[in-house]
């Protein structure tokens, strides 16, 4: 892992998030990109000049935000780490998707709670939003998280759908550089059907050079059932792949990596 990107708003979560951003990227040997997207008051009749909802104003203010940010986390992680700080006017999530392209990011971090907490778990949030328009893998970081390193990582897979062998290689990846365990489940209806049993079968194999638990467990409730097995097992992480859902369906519905990451309490790894 090389380049980490922190997207953040300067919430206190937000700020959570950061700090454990930097730990991580001082244990991957990461650089670190804190990046913040402003909006500018579409009515501001003060384009440039010292006002401080100008577009100057707003870019300086910002700027000085992120460079304070970047001087806390070096104080608290106590090392230099290479933190780059990039503040751009525009839309949050187009933003946010061109910046991890443009700098070849490993990996997107976020808070899932920013400015309104309240409604997060109802409605979600841009972090939950993101979950279906990023292209490089999203850590999402509940509130009250501190970093205490990823030693014990839940991964879900549906046996019913198996999973992408680039993506599954992708997750397994951020496991090895983790030096983490990996604790697999398997959510199926009929846990005792030969065709459920094959599939699992067929998991273990892939996952045979990976320190690795498989379980096989009923559930109505993916969520449910998946936030009580991470519980159980302790775990510092959850991963979650990609669901194939059609057009219609991403319309109407939120996926189950979505839903996650609105009520989740455990930092949750969506992987693409």
């Amino acid at each position: 892992m090389k380049t980490i990107v922190l997207a953040t708003d300067f919430s206190p979560n937000a700020t959570r998030a950061a700090h454990f951003a930097g730990h991580l990227a001082r244990d991957q040997h990461a650089s670190l990109i804190l990046l913040h997207a402003y909006q500018v008051w579409p009515d501001n009749p003060a384009k440039t000049g010292d006002f401080p909802l100008s577009v100057d104003g707003t870019r300086e203010s910002s700027e000085k935000s992120l460079r304070r940010l970047a001087n806390d986390l070096n104080d608290v992680i106590g090392v230099d780490l290479p933190i780059q700080c990039i503040a751009m006017e525009g839309h949050a999530m187009s933003l946010i998707c061109s910046v991890t392209k443009a700098e070849h990011a490993d990996l997107l971090i976020m808070s899932t709670v920013g400015t309104a907490p309240q409604s997060t778990q109802l409605m979600g949030s841009l972090a939950t939003e993101m979950v279906t328009e990023t292209k490089v893998p999203l850590l999402l970081i509940p509130p009250g998280i501190t970093y205490a390193g990823v030693k014990n990582v839940v991964l879900s897979i549906d046996l019913a759908a198996p999973p992408n062998a680039v993506i599954l290689d992708t997750a397994l990846g951020f496991a090895r550089s983790f030096r983490s365990v990996i604790n697999v489940l398997c959510i199926s209806d009929k846990p005792n059907d030969a065709d459920t049993r094959q599939q699992a079968e067929h998991i273990r194999h892939l996952l045979h050079e990976q320190p690795h638990t498989l379980s096989i467990e009923t559930g109505e409730e993916i969520y449910d059932t998946l936030l009580a097995f991470a519980h159980a097992n302790k775990a510092d992480l959850i991963m979650m792949l990609p669901q194939m859902r059609n057009w219609f369906q991403k319309l109407v519905d939120e996926g189950e990596t979505q839903r996650m990451a609105r009520l989740t309490d455990i930092p949750l790894l969506a992987v693409v």
